[in-house]
């Protein structure tokens, strides 16, 4: 291998892990604000604010 080929691999690889702690922290992330949202919906309050549908159904104005 030449010089220039393994500070090429070198730098890639420092690239590449840089990369992968970005997705993983966007994964880890991603499922603590799915699993903070899943426990927010269970409160009534909170599922009437968050969640439009809601307040639109329920009684109809026609018997």
């Amino acid at each position: 291998m030449t010089p220039l080929t393994s500070q090429y691999d070198e730098r890639f690889r420092r690239f590449s892990r840089r990369i992968e702690k970005g997705i993983m922290i966007g994964i880890v992330a991603c499922a603590i604000a799915l699993t903070a949202g899943e426990i927010l919906i269970q409160y009534v309050p909170a599922r009437a604010f968050l969640i439009e549908t809601e307040r639109l159904e329920g009684v109809s104005d026609k018997p």
